[in-house]
C-alpha cells in the first residue's frame, strides 16, 4: 500500500483539533528531478540527519571554533574583550530582523526550501569570516633575541621611543568590519533551520518524539561545539601565517602570550561543509508521506488563556498569508504568559552561555595558566559529555516520562537551582606568581612594601630603558616573581638555548642603580637568575574546576530541548513557527547578543596591564586580577540562575491547559497505530 495513500479517519473535530483538511504530500526531489532511489530520504529520521549534520558544523563553527580563536584574533588585531564580544554578538544581529518574521511568513510554504537557501548563505558569511587572513599583511611581534626587527623587548639604553608620528598606520582595523558581516550573514542563515526547522519535524513526526528529536539535533551542535573547540585550540598550534611564511623561523612558541595561531582553518572547513549539506534540504517537500495520519493523531495542549477558551485561538485564526495578521498573531503568543516566562528563562540561559563560551578559553589562560591550544583542548573535552549529554538527558526524560508541559517546566526549574548551586566553582583557580610593578614593588631587595610605593610598571631601575607595553614576554625571576619582560627587568642581553632563554645584565634583579655601572659588563653565567616564562605551575584547582564545569553544562543544558518541546505545546499549533522564532528573538535580544559583550565588559573591568601603542590607543588586556574576576563571573551567574529559576517556577503556576474531552484518549491511541502502519508501509 502507498503511503500516500493512508486514509484519515473521518472523525468529527472538536476545539482542540489540530487541522481541519488533509493536505498535499509529496515526493522527494527538486525542479521535477524526483527519482525512485531517492525516495527513501523522504521521511522524518532522513531528514533529522541533514538537520544534525547541520547543527553540529553551525555548532563547530559559530560556537566552537569562533570561541576559541576570539583570544588569537585579539592578539592579531589589537581588540579589547569588548570588541571580541561585538563580533561573537553579531551573529544574533544578523538573526534579528528574520526571527519573527521567517516563522510567520514561511508557515505553510515549502519549508526546506528556505531551509535550504539559510545553509549557503551562511558558507558566504565563513568566505567573509576568513578573508582578513588573506587580504591583510603578515603578522609581527615584539620579542627579544633573533633578528633586528624582533629585539624590542630588550632594554637599549639611548634608544628613543617610538613617537605616534613614527608609528606606522594600524592595518589591522580595516579588518574588523569582516569579522561582523560574516558573523551576520552567519546569523541570517540560520534562522530558517532553527525556526521553521524545527517545526517541519514536528509535524512529521509522532508529539512524543519532537523533544527525543530535538534532543538528538541539539547534542549534534553540542559535540559540534566540543568538536570546534578542539579543532580549533590543535589549529591555534600551528603559527597564524602557516601558509606563507617558514615557521621555523618563527621566533614564539604556543605559551607565549604573544602567540597566534592559524585561526582561519576551522572556518575555511565549515565553508566547505555548510555548501555540502544545503543542497540535500533543498529536495524535501512540503508535506512528508504520513503528514495527514499524524496531523488526525495530535490533540492540543494549547495554554487556555480564559476559562472557556479563546475559540479564534484554538481555531488558528490568523494564518501565515497576511502582513496585516502578523501584529495580531503576535498579541496571541504575548497574551500567553507560560510561553512568554518559557522565552524569558531560555534567554537568562543564553546570557550566560554565550558569554562563558565566548570567553571559556581565556578564563582558563587567566586562572590556571594554560597555552590556548590546551585552553581550547579542555572546553572541548568538557563540552561534549556536558552539553551533549545533558541536551540528551533532558529529551531523553521528558519521552521515558511522557512529561506534560507543567511537568516540563518543573523539571528544567530544578536543573537550573541545581546548576546555581555549583557556581562557587569559578573561585577554583591556580594563584600566579606576582608581577613587578603590578602586585610587587621594584626593587625586588627592597623593604619598601605595596603600600609605600604606588604599583608601575615602569621604576628607577628600568626607567632608561624605553620599555613599553606593545608585547608581552614575561622572565621569570627565581620562580617567585614575573617581569612583563626583559625590558622592564632591566634586561640588556639574552641567551636562547634550544629555545630557553636566558637573560643576563637584568639591573631590577640587583641592588645597585647607578648610571655608572649599569651594563658594564656580562653576569656570570651561574649568577643568571632570569629565565624566559611566567613562572606559571598547574594546581590540583584545574581538575576541580573541569569536574564542576562539567556538572554546570549538564544541568544548564538538560533544560534546552524540553524548553523548546514545551513552547511548541503551549501554542497554537499554526503559530508553532512563530512561536520558536518569538522565543529564539527573546533569546537573542536579551541573551546571546549582549552576553558576550556585557562579558566582555566582565572581563576587561579586572584588567591589570592593557596593551598601549604610542598613540595612547589601547588593544588587548594581557594581564587580569583573578580574585575580582572570579566574584564578578560567580554574581553574573548566580543573579542570572535564579531570574531562569523563578521563570520555570511561574511559568508551571500560570501555565492552564485546556480541558480534554475523553475521546481524544482513544483517537491518540488510534492515531499512532495508524502513524505506526505508515512508518512500515503498510
Amino acid at each position: 500500500m502507498d503511503r500516500r495513500e493512508v486514509k484519515v479517519a473521518k472523525k468529527p473535530l472538536t476545539e482542540v483539533n489540530i487541522v481541519s483538511k488533509p493536505e498535499k504530500e509529496g515526493d522527494y526531489g527538486c525542479c521535477g528531478f524526483r527519482p525512485r532511489g531517492l525516495q527513501c530520504l523522504n521521511n522524518v529520521r532522513a531528514h533529522v540527519l541533514f538537520h544534525v549534520l547541520f547543527n553540529f558544523f553551525e555548532g563547530f563553527v559559530v560556537n566552537g571554533v569562533i570561541n576559541v580563536i576570539i583570544v588569537a584574533l585579539e592578539t592579531r588585531y589589537k581588540l579589547s574583550s569588548i570588541k571580541s564580544g561585538l563580533i561573537a554578538s553579531g551573529n544574533d544581529f544578523g538573526a534579528f530582523p528574520f526571527l519573527l518574521f521567517v516563522g510567520f511568513f514561511m508557515e505553510g510554504r515549502r519549508k526546506p526550501r528556505y531551509m535550504a537557501s539559510g545553509v549557503l548563505v551562511m558558507a558566504l558569511g565563513c568566505l567573509l569570516f576568513v578573508l582578513p587572513h588573506f587580504l591583510g599583511g603578515k603578522y609581527t611581534y615584539t620579542v627579544s633575541g633573533g633578528t633586528t626587527n624582533s629585539t624590542g623587548n630588550l632594554c637599549a639604553i639611548g634608544q628613543n621611543k617610538t613617537t605616534c608620528d613614527q608609528q606606522e598606520p594600524e592595518t589591522t582595523s580595516d579588518m574588523y568590519p569582516f569579522f561582523l558581516i560574516g558573523q551576520v550573514l552567519l546569523g541570517v542563515g540560520a534562522v530558517p533551520m532553527f525556526t521553521v526547522g524545527l517545526t517541519y519535524i514536528d509535524e512529521n513526526t509522532k508529539p512524543k518524539m519532537t523533544s527525543f528529536y530535538t534532543g538528538i539535533i541539539f547534542a549534534s551542535a553540542a559535540c559540534g561545539v566540543a568538536v570546534g573547540y578542539v579543532t580549533g585550540g590543535q589549529t591555534l598550534s600551528l603559527f597564524v601565517d602557516i601558509d606563507t611564511v617558514d615557521t621555523e623561523s618563527v621566533l614564539l612558541t604556543a605559551s607565549d602570550p604573544q602567540w597566534v595561531g592559524a585561526w582561519w582553518i576551522g572556518v575555511l572547513v565549515s565553508l566547505a561543509a555548510f555548501m555540502v549539506i544545503g543542497i540535500p534540504i533543498m529536495g524535501y517537500p512540503r508535506h512528508m508521506p504520513g503528514f495527514n495520519a499524524l496531523q488526525n493523531s495530535r490533540v492540543s495542549e494549547v495554554h487556555d488563556n480564559t476559562a472557556n477558551s479563546r475559540k479564534e485561538e484554538l481555531e488558528h485564526k490568523y494564518q501565515a498569508n497576511s502582513i496585516r495578521d502578523f501584529p495580531k498573531s503576535v498579541v496571541v503568543l504575548v497574551r500567553n504568559p507560560a510561553f512568554v516566562l518559557l522565552c524569558l528563562s531560555a534567554a537568562f540561559d543564553s546570557l550566560i552561555i554565550t558569554g562563558t563560551a565566548t570567553f571559556g578559553t581565556k578564563l582558563l589562560q587567566q586562572f590556571f595558566g594554560v597555552d590556548l591550544p590546551t585552553a581550547g583542548t579542555i572546553m572541548g573535552g568538557i563540552t561534549v559529555p556536558g552539553a551533549g549529554g545533558g541536551m540528551l538527558l533532558g529529551g531523553w526524560i521528558v519521552k521515558r516520562w511522557s512529561l506534560s508541559v507543567r511537568g516540563i517546566m518543573r523539571m528544567c526549574m530544578t536543573f537550573t537551582l541545581l546548576s546555581l548551586l555549583l557556581s562557587p566553582a569559578f573561585f577554583a583557580h591556580c594563584t600566579r606568581k606576582p608581577m613587578a610593578g603590578v602586585d610587587r614593588v621594584y626593587p625586588l631587595n627592597s623593604n619598601l612594601s605595596s603600600s609605600d610605593v604606588s604599583l608601575h610598571l615602569t621604576s628607577d631601575c628600568n626607567a632608561d630603558c624605553n620599555c613599553d607595553t606593545q608585547g608581552m614576554e614575561p622572565v621569570c625571576y627565581r620562580g617567585s616573581t614575573v617581569f612583563f619582560s626583559p625590558c622592564h627587568a632591566g634586561c640588556a642581553s639574552v641567551l636562547n638555548e634550544k629555545g630557553t632563554k636566558s637573560y643576563f645584565n637584568c639591573q631590577c634583579t640587583l641592588g645597585n642603580f647607578t648610571s655608572q655601572n649599569r651594563f658594564s659588563g656580562a653576569m656570570p653565567e651561574a649568577e643568571v637568575d632570569l629565565v624566559g616564562g611566567s613562572c606559571a605551575e598547574t594546581c590540583v584547582f584545574l581538575y576541580v574546576f573541569c569536574f564542576l564545569f562539567f556538572l554546570i553544562m549538564v544541568f544548564t543544558f538538560a533544560t534546552m530541548s524540553p524548553n523548546i518541546t514545551a513552547v511548541m505545546r503551549c501554542v497554537p499549533f499554526n503559530q508553532r513557527s512563530q512561536a520558536v522564532g518569538l522565543q529564539l528573538l527573546t533569546a537573542r535580544g536579551i541573551g546571546t547578543t549582549p552576553g558576550p559583550v556585557l562579558f566582555g565588559v566582565i572581563v576587561d573591568s579586572a584588567c591589570v596591564v592593557w596593551q598601549e601603542s604610542a598613540c595612547g590607543s589601547r588593544g588587548q588586556c594581557w594581564l587580569y586580577d583573578q580574585q575580582h574576576l572570579a566574584l564578578y563571573i560567580m554574581a553574573w551567574w548566580i543573579g542570572l540562575k535564579l531570574c531562569g529559576a523563578a521563570c520555570y517556577g511561574f511559568a508551571s503556576l500560570v501555565y492552564n491547559p485546556p480541558e480534554r474531552p475523553e475521546e481524544d484518549d482513544e483517537k491518540e491511541e488510534e492515531g499512532e497505530k495508524k502513524t505506526s502502519m505508515v512508518e512500515h508501509g503498510l
